[in-house]
């Protein structure tokens, strides 16, 4: 039987994470996690049951996905139905084809996803929504967007190429390159840019996947960035020595730290970034 767990934390006024890991049958089990990206121009469509465009992509697709998986659907036709049925749930809302939308307008999101078998741990990846895997072997594999990770990085140095010597906030820092932000985001689901999911559903064809026999999985985890920095950025914890062990209580307390050093840094200036904090959610399992 996989052991399993999930978390999320509130890192802004709205989270627009998604976080599950459920049990399947046959001591199967599962793991989602999708980081949705507000569009940046246009209205909520949803007002009343989400409050942003990106939290109802999340939670669309994110429950869509593990009520297909739930039903002995695959981990590619649990994502496609759920796209498809945002998709549809989107263009009923926006009264047009979502090619017809205006492109800033579109939410967008990450994915990480794992699905425990019998004998196999699949894993689907888009954006930089990290997926962790701990081999019996001892060895740690990271998957990342590493394009969608120099974009950001590119935008938060020249954020403080452009903020130097001013007395600016965390808000008008980032106001500093939104015009970067925008053009980095115009760059999704495109050649030469960066995959990710959409209600287009363009993105899921080239998702990162991998395939890993369980025997040699210790532990799977996929993380919202928000989540990882932690671990990467913050030098916090070492994946590697935390993985295998982590449990509900730890990851409280690991981002309850997390809170209280972004806190001391309001300003963006000891650990660069693009805001303060962001939301922090997860899924572990082990198979």
């Amino acid at each position: 039987m996989a052991r399993h767990f999930d978390f999320t934390d509130r890192g802004n006024a709205t989270n627009e994470d998604f976080a599950r890991a459920g049990a399947l049958p046959g001591g199967r089990a599962y793991g989602v996690v999708i980081d949705g990206a507000t569009g940046l121009s246009g209205e909520p469509l949803f007002p009343g049951r989400f409050a942003t465009n990106a939290q109802w992509l999340a939670q669309t697709v994110g429950g869509e996905t593990c009520r297909a998986l739930e039903a002995g659907a695959s981990a590619a036709d649990a994502l496609s139905r759920a796209v498809l049925a945002a998709r549809a749930e989107y263009e009923a809302a926006l009264g047009r084809p979502v090619e017809l939308a205006d492109p800033d307008a579109v939410p967008s999101a990450t994915l990480a996803l794992a699905v425990v078998g019998e004998d196999d741990v699949e894993l689907w990846g888009l954006g930089d929504s990290p997926l962790a895997v701990l081999r019996r072997d001892g060895s740690l594999a990271v998957s990342t967007d590493e394009t969608l990770e120099e974009l950001d990085g590119r935008a938060v140095a020249l954020m403080a190429e452009r903020a130097a010597g001013r007395d600016l906030t965390a808000p008008e820092k980032r106001s500093l390159v939104s015009d970067v932000v925008l053009a980095n985001r115009r760059l999704r689901n495109s050649e030469g840019g960066y995959w990710c999911l959409d209600p287009t559903g363009s993105g899921l064809a080239h998702a990162r996947r991998l395939t890993l026999p369980r025997r040699e999985v210790v532990a799977v985890a996929g993380m919202s960035d928000g989540l990882f920095r932690a671990f990467g950025q913050y030098g916090m914890a070492r994946l590697e020595d935390e993985l295998a062990g982590l449990t509900p209580r730890s990851v409280r307390r690991l981002v309850a730290r997390m809170r209280e050093l972004e806190a001391s840094d309001p300003l963006l200036e000891r650990f660069p970034r693009l805001k303060v904090g962001d939301d922090a959610s997860m899924f572990w399992i082990a198979p």
